[in-house]
């Protein structure tokens, strides 16, 4: 009992259990951001109207069946009643699977305009720089680095990036995008270069603090230029 005592004391956890609990208000404005390049579907949602509210986010595992589930999993972060006081989206628009990719950003696409909201859009190795740049060289912090994904017998996807800045007020990674991924023919001409991690947990509060800067920004963005990236697609497999 002490011990349950001392818990509900903390300072901390009575703060984030406050913020829960007053979480979904009718004057709430909501960012909501989706990444589902893979078996799992990572959602998260933001009170822009509250700078001290929590991101909320939760990441499913939701195997080959994201068709069948990718609603409810919504519902279960941000209730549909809630939807129409969502200002902005962002989505992960891959490299990744191509059902899971193509499905989020269907989504995305569906609800950004049915509701007439910015969509923003990252691709996942995007997401991924603030934090795989940390594991280059310190003095080359500024430079340009490759991330890239070995795929068997498809050949290699990568994608170049650089450092902007970091904003400390928001804790926000700013990284320019100088080249998308797709896929590779010399693999030598790409480094320094690190491998692809996924870690769509962290990725998701990157997704949704990207959203949360383009807002702050006054970034506008159409939800018809939103198009998933897909490398190794049929129809465009051309290596460079």
């Amino acid at each position: 009992m002490e011990q349950v005592a001392s818990w509900r004391r903390n300072p901390k956890i009575t703060t984030i259990i406050s913020s829960l609990q007053s979480f979904y208000k009718s004057k709430s404005k909501y960012l909501l951001a989706l990444h589902s390049c893979s078996e799992y579907f990572g959602i998260a949602i933001k009170d822009i109207e509250n700078p001290e509210t929590i991101i909320k986010s939760e990441v499913f595992n939701t195997g080959r069946s994201l068709s069948n589930k990718l609603f409810n999993c919504i519902e279960k972060i941000l209730p549909t009643k809630f939807w129409k006081q969502i200002i902005r989206i962002s989505a992960a628009r891959g490299p990744g699977s191509f059902t899971s990719t193509r499905l989020s950003i269907t989504m995305a696409r569906t609800i950004a305009q049915q509701i007439n909201c910015s969509l923003d859009s990252m691709s996942t190795f995007h997401l991924m720089a603030p934090r795989l740049y940390k594991y280059i060289d310190k003095n080359q912090t500024y430079n340009p680095f490759w991330i890239k994904d070995i795929l068997p017998r498809r050949g290699v996807i990568a994608g170049k990036y650089q450092l902007i800045k970091i904003h400390k007020e928001s804790h926000f990674h700013e990284f320019s995008e100088i080249i998308a991924p797709k896929l590779i023919e010399n693999e030598k001409g790409i480094n320094p270069s690190i491998n692809a991690s996924e870690n769509i947990e962290k990725d998701i509060i990157s997704l949704i603090k990207y959203s949360q800067f383009c807002q702050s920004s006054k970034v506008s963005s159409n939800w018809e230029e939103i198009l998933p990236i897909y490398p190794t697609s049929p129809i465009d497999n051309k290596k460079i």
